[in-house]
């Protein structure tokens, strides 16, 4: 299982990458930039080829080639991709130079990235609302629903039901009594099946059954006579969820509709998240995970199913849209932040100290990642 999970991490993490770098590269060459390199994975090379004179060149390994042309690159390191364009970073003023070029091009090519992210975004919910969206139902389910059950969404620290194994996603299909004697047992259907019958056993161990993707198997859990406040007696909340497939023309519209609503519904968790930090509070349900706790996240998605990896694949890119437009030097919103300055002052920022800024940025977001892992490995070990 872990290997299996690392793979799909990588295969996660290589799609958002590359629909990134590869709309730079698109955006670029279309607005007659020279990309010197366009990368499959990080360096070092495995090969490179690139056409001159209406012949295709191939070579191996990192070796420097003096060439007009575009060279495509396979890498050895399996994470996305990257693009070489053209005098970015030295501000060479020559013919297919990036600084050559109107700040609104420039702009164009820089956003042209985090673009990207939207629209793998979009066509990854349009596969999901296509292929049976996992949504909420409330009353009678909607003609066509299917894989309804009665599912965990979340569940609290140091719970009965945290301590015997349960994650969320899981769906509950039948509940028990330990006790042999006078057994009872239901199969559930609605939320407050479970609700009622473990208000009837309070301080029981109940026997739960589960279906967790395609595993379906058994779990004892304790209910707590006096939990704390807002927990229950197995410290979980339940919604019952069904998927719901539509016709693929209303699920590309549906696709990115949710798209457009996803950023506006974490651009104000992150606002209400730098809110609680000023006040002293912490907002349930708001957490910052580093590559660990993706991870972690990722299992958790390969256990309920294909359809939940390519949804959680969806999330990220969107969450990747909105990171990157920070202006925060080193991400794409950095640099647009700095053409903006140039944009007002006339004249751009001096390149060395555009260099010192980005080179202070990337540092601080690599001592960010640091303390998030930190943080993920504190979790996972605390358990």
């Amino acid at each position: 299982m872990l290997f299996l999970t690392i793979i799909v991490f990588i295969l996660i993490l290589g799609l958002l990458i590359f629909a990134h770098e590869f709309c730079h590269f698109i955006s670029a060459k279309r607005n007659g930039i020279r990309v010197e390199e366009f990368g499959i994975g990080i360096p070092p090379r495995i090969f490179g080829i690139y056409k001159e004179n209406g012949k295709l060149h191939f070579f191996w390994g990192n070796k420097k080639v003096k060439t007009e042309s575009t060279i495509y690159s396979l890498n050895w390191i399996p994470f996305g991709g990257f693009n070489n364009i053209y005098g970015m970073d030295s501000r060479i003023k020559e013919a297919g130079s990036f600084w050559t070029k109107s700040i609104g091009t420039r702009a164009k090519v820089i956003f042209a990235g985090v673009f990207g992210n939207f629209i793998l975004a979009s066509l990854l919910f349009s596969i999901v609302f296509a292929s049976g969206a996992p949504q909420a139902i409330e009353g009678e389910p909607p003609v066509g629903a299917f894989d309804i059950g009665v599912q965990i969404v979340q569940i609290a620290q140091n719970s009965p039901a945290e301590k015997s194994g349960l994650k969320i996603g899981d769906k509950i299909v039948q509940i028990t009594t330990k006790n042999s004697q006078n057994q009872d047992i239901i199969q559930v259907e609605n939320p407050e099946d479970i609700q009622n019958f473990t208000s009837k056993h309070l301080g029981e161990d109940l026997i739960l059954t589960i279906k967790r993707g395609n595993q379906v198997f058994d779990v004892e859990v304790a209910t707590r006579i006096n939990p704390p406040k807002g927990e229950g007696a197995m410290g979980i909340a339940l919604t019952k969820i069904g998927r719901i497939a539509y016709p693929w023309y209303e699920a590309i519209l549906k696709g990115f509709e949710y798209s457009f609503w996803l950023i506006g519904a974490t651009i104000t968790a992150f606002f209400q998240a730098i809110q609680g930090v000023i006040v002293g509070q912490t907002v349930p349900g708001i957490e910052i995970a580093g590559p660990i706790g993706v991870g972690g996240l990722v299992s958790q998605m390969i256990d309920l199913g294909p359809i939940y990896v390519v949804q959680f694949t969806a999330i990220l890119s969107i969450n990747l849209f909105i990171l990157n437009l920070i202006p925060f030097p080193a991400l794409d919103g950095g640099w647009l932040l700095f053409l903006l300055l140039e944009k007002i002052r006339k004249k751009p920022v001096k390149l060395e100290t555009e260099a010192l800024i980005n080179q202070i940025g990337f540092t601080l977001l690599i001592l960010l990642m640091i303390i998030v892992t930190f943080q993920d490995l504190q979790k996972l070990f605390l358990k």
